[in-house]
Formats: C-alpha cells, structure tokens, sequence
C-alpha cells in the first residue's frame, strides 16, 4: 500500500527503490570515469550516502548533471543582478504562489514516482521569507533537497539552519578567478567574497557542494582555474553552463561562444576533468557526450547511461506562478501545477512527449549517430532559430557543408 504524508500526497519514494537506480548510477559514474579519467572517487567515497541522496532518481548522466529531477523556481527575486540571468533576477513576480499554494505545487510534484529529489532555485530563494518552510515541508515528503544559490546569504547559522532541516547540498554559482569581474558580472560589490564564505560554511556543515559556472566569452579564458578553483573548494560536481540567450543573457548574446570556442571548451574540459575531483558535466553543450564516446564504444550501448540534453525528458522546471517548462532555458509552458497534475504533464504533454522522442529531430541532428547521448541542445535551438526541434545551430562537431545544407532548410 503506497505510504502517504498528512495530507493524503503521496510520499516520496526512497532513493533506494528499486535497487536498479543505484546501480545505474554507480554504473554512469564508472563509464565516466573510463572515458574521461575522472580522479574524484577518493572524494566521494566517503560521502557515498550524502551523493546518492542527491542523486535520488538519477537514471545516469546528462546535461544540468543528471536526469531526472524536479526544479522549483520559487521566487525571481534576487539580492544580485546578474548579467546572464534566466530568470531576470532582482523583484519578485507579481503572480508568485502564497505558501499554501507552493505547498501545494510541492505536494503535486511528490506524486510523480520518478521524482525523489527537488531543487530550490530562483531568483535567490534564500530572500524568500517561507524557504525554509517549503524545503522543510519537501523534506516532510521524503524528497532530497538541494538549493541553487549564490551563496552569498550562507552565513555559518543559514548553514546550520539548512543543514538541521535536512538540505542535502547547496548548488553555488562562481563566474571568475578575479573578485572584481565575479562582482561586476553578479551586479554587487563583495558578491565574490560573500560567495566563497557561504560555499565554505555549507561544506563545513559536511553538505554536497556543486559550483556552477556561466561560461562566455568573458571567462572562457579562466576556465581551468575556476575548475581548478572548484577542486579546492571541495566540490562533488561543477555545472558548466553555457550563455544560452534567454531572459537578460539575450541582452548580452554577443558574449556567447562560438563554434570554434566551443570545441576548444570540449577539448580542454576533458584535459582538465583527469586532473580535477568534481564531475564537471557541460549544461547547453550535450555535444561533450559525443565527444567523449568518439571512438570508443557504440554511442548505442552508452545511451543507456547518457541522456546528452535532457529537456523534457529528464527536467521538470516550475517557475514561480507554478507554470512547468521543459528546461530552464525553453520558455513554454506545458501547464499550471495550480489546475494539472504534475504527473499528467510529466507523462502527456505534448511538449515533453514531443523532446523525448529524437525521431522529432531535424536537420543533421536528426541523423547523427550520436542523437541518442547528445540531442543538440534544445534550448540554444529554440534560441537561435526559434524551432525547438532544429538542429543546434552552434555544434561544434557537426561539418560545415551539413550546416549549410541546414541553412537552405531553414
């Protein structure tokens, strides 16, 4: 008989159940290792427990680190103003949910049985007043918690705070080697000392720590020192994401890399990933997968444990109105948590349905032998091309006459 909160939600179910995830995570990270070099067991072996709560319904390795997982945006507001930011951070909406109403977004979220673990994100969900009310009600329904954070709010006590409702880790965002810049791209003065002490209060109270990076043209160039940053910092993981031109990162797409720049970030990041301990996992660049895997084994066989862009198929992001988008990046709504059920728009929304079937693919992606691990990023797509389903204009991997050829297409 499935177990139920007070509320008659259904309870979330255990990382554990059934004992497959966890081998097909275990699984993932071996094969990652073997292709990359990956040193980093040394690091979470011995916080294996903490790392398969965080991984709580991974089915193995993709873009934004792992499918599946449930992200909520509950609040736009923001005490930075970042260059880059998706979610145009700074004020909160006027259409954000009430605590009973994120409750109740929450709640809806908790009866997908693929779901065990959900991320607060914003905004800076840390200004948000009820935070800790919702991460400990997520808690109350068996879901692991993670925060996605700038991690200047991470005082010592905010970090006991989290750590005592139970948050398993915290995901810190770091764009620069050099203070200043980090401070003039975040919008606030002291934002990038701020954010090393709360990265640093959150791995004292012995939480999962992941540093995510927004890569540009800007600091395309300190990208071996912030990953080399991020190994000192202790981190488990490091999300590379790429400026996708979306929210204010459109104000400011010329800063986004080049084709060219693009290899030279797959070809450098596999240098570096045999010499750092975070699992570094490109986001907005499902290519690196295929990179990886030419040569080697039949990208076949490892779709099985690599998912490349996981829109709709392995992310489930809820902005704050309660609206569900496919990806952080890809502005469409498949419905409202308010009057659907996570698991009706999880299951058959058209949208979802449509990203994860790649026969739905065009151009060269459509026909790449690497589809099934890569998928070209979706949202850059949609971006760039306004078709969510044309091939990722920016591959860095795809022939120049396939591109043109894509070009009369379009």
């Amino acid at each position: 008989m499935e177990k139920r909160d007070g509320d008659g939600a259904p309870r979330v179910q255990p990382f554990y159940v059934p004992p497959s995830l966890v081998f097909r995570q275990v699984a993932s990270l071996f094969r990652f290792k073997s292709l990359t070099g990956w040193p980093g067991l040394s690091r979470w072996t011995p916080d294996v427990k903490t790392l398969f709560h965080v991984a709580a319904g991974a089915v193995g390795i993709g873009c934004f680190g792992f499918p599946i997982h449930p992200v909520y945006e509950v609040t736009a507001a923001c005490n930075l103003r970042c260059k880059h930011c998706h979610a145009r951070g700074g004020k909160p909406l006027p259409d954000e949910l009430d605590t009973e109403k994120a409750m109740l977004v929450i709640r809806r979220i908790s009866e997908v049985p693929e779901f065990r673990m959900l991320v607060f994100t914003g905004g800076e969900p840390l200004v948000r007043p009820d935070i800790y009310d919702l991460m400990s009600y997520a808690r109350s329904l068996g879901f692991s918690v993670v925060v996605a954070t700038n991690a200047t709010l991470i005082t010592q006590s905010v970090a006991k705070r989290l750590r005592d409702i139970g948050v398993e880790g915290i995901a810190a965002s770091l764009d620069f080697i050099d203070p200043a810049q980090h401070d003039d791209y975040r919008g606030v003065r002291g934002a990038f000392h701020a954010a090393l002490r709360g990265i640093l209060n959150a791995a004292a109270e012995g939480m999962y720590i992941q540093i995510n990076i927004t890569l540009s043209k800007r600091n395309l160039g300190q990208l071996e020192e912030l990953l080399r940053l991020s190994d000192k910092l202790g981190a488990h993981v490091v999300l590379l994401y790429q400026l996708i031109p979306v929210g204010r990162g459109a104000e400011i797409m010329n800063e986004a890399l080049s084709r060219d720049e693009f290899m030279k970030v797959l070809e450098k990041l596999k240098k570096i990933q045999s010499e750092v301990k975070p699992v570094v996992v490109p986001v907005g660049l499902p290519e690196y997968f295929a990179y990886l895997h030419n040569g080697s084994a039949p990208p076949k066989l490892s779709s099985i444990l690599f998912s490349g862009c996981i829109a709709g198929r392995g992310m489930f992001y809820v902005k704050p109105n309660g609206d569900v988008w496919p990806c952080a990046f890809i502005p469409i709504s498949a419905g409202n948590l308010l009057v659907k059920s996570a698991l009706e728009i999880w299951r058959n929304s058209p949208i979802f349905r449509a990203l994860r079937d790649r026969s739905n693919l065009k151009g060269y992606c459509a026909t790449c032998k690497y589809r099934d691990i890569c998928g070209g990023c979706r949202a850059r797509a949609l971006a760039y091309t306004g078709d969510l389903f044309a091939p990722d204009p920016m591959c860095p991997l795809v022939k120049e006459e396939l591109r043109a050829e894509s070009r009369e297409k379009h």
